[in-house]
């Protein structure tokens, strides 16, 4: 079933005006999660979430470990409203380090500096990579009984005129 247009209006509003997500690995076998800065693009040629992420952090060796990842965006809470009923979409992804030297590493950079250019001091440190996040499926929730799987090109023509 497709999305109606009030539903593709909130999810492309939580894709484009939040900027953090969780981020679900596996951490010496058990699931973790902790919070990353994104950007979304298309400048690859395909539909990819980008990340910028410290070898310090935990998230970063558990998708060296296990590139399958989760990443989940949620609204913020909002007076009155249940929390069961705050719209999100949880995203699979197959996690992969882009090299300095990788055809896309500027791209991909690009994408991620437009979104958070407050980041920009960050790239002159060693230990940061940049991760693109290839999604394999999606599940929007817009709210009480409003549950729709997405297939990445789904999720793609959400953010068609959003994406660089």
């Amino acid at each position: 079933m497709a999305l109606d247009p009030a539903s593709l209006s909130l999810l492309r509003s939580l894709l484009v005006e939040r900027s953090t997500a969780a981020l679900a690995t596996l951490h010496d076998g058990r699931p973790f999660a902790s919070m990353i800065p994104f950007a979304t693009t298309k400048a690859t040629g395909r539909f990819q979430f980008v990340t910028h992420v410290s070898g310090l952090s935990a998230h970063t060796r558990d998708m060296r470990s296990n590139p399958d990842v989760c990443l989940l965006v949620m609204a913020a809470e909002t007076p009155g409203v249940l929390p069961q009923a705050l719209p999100r979409v949880s995203i699979s992804a197959v996690a992969e380090f882009i090299p300095l030297e990788h055809p896309d590493f500027g791209a991909l950079k690009g994408a991620y500096l437009a979104r958070h250019p407050q980041a920009a001091d960050f790239f002159q440190l060693g230990d940061f990579s940049i991760v693109a996040l290839t999604p394999l499926s999606a599940r929007f929730v817009g709210g009480f009984a409003q549950a729709h799987s997405l297939r990445p090109e789904a999720l793609a023509a959400v953010l068609a005129d959003d994406l660089a």
